[in-house]
């Protein structure tokens, strides 16, 4: 034999024995179609568990989606009490600096105010005045109220107070 007739009839043996031409053809296809099922079956388990992987997974998103929109109302409450907390505080700064400016008048006013200066001018001539002799006049008045009292009768009675 040539070695193209050895080639030829090892490709023929091959083709036989894989296709089963050569020996028990029902034994072949049954071991072909029980190692397809087991194949079939190892890919339905595979199918299976990555169905349930995946509705796990479905639930585990549809908890994030509602902890999502958990989340998204508690940033919405939270924008509205940032808004009603700066315009409390934007109230708060109008009023203080009101105050502030009042504050000022305040101060202002013991210098300005005509009634104030009117007071103060009094009371600066007041302390300007002789107080002993004032002490002196109310002392002999006082004297003559207690005659007046005790005597029953009027005396020289002084003209000023």
């Amino acid at each position: 034999m040539t070695e193209e007739e050895d080639n030829f009839s090892r490709e023929v043996t091959e083709f036989n024995n894989e296709y089963g031409l050569t020996s028990n053809r029902d034994l072949l296809i049954k071991k072909k179609v029980k190692t397809e099922l087991n194949d079939l079956e190892n890919e339905a388990a595979l199918l299976k568990n990555e169905m349930e992987s995946m509705e796990h997974k479905n639930v585990q998103l549809n908890a994030l989606q509602l902890q999502k929109n958990e989340l998204k109302q508690d940033l919405f409450t939270l924008q509205s009490e940032l808004k009603d907390l700066e315009k409390v505080i934007r109230e708060a700064e109008r009023m203080t600096k009101d105050l502030e400016a009042e504050k000022v008048q305040v101060i202002e006013k013991p210098h300005t105010d005509p009634e104030c200066l009117r007071l103060k001018k009094e009371l600066e001539n007041c302390r300007n005045d002789d107080w002993e002799s004032i002490c002196e006049t109310l002392r002999t008045e006082i004297e003559v109220l207690q005659m007046k009292k005790y005597f029953g009768f009027p005396f020289l009675e002084i003209k000023g107070f």
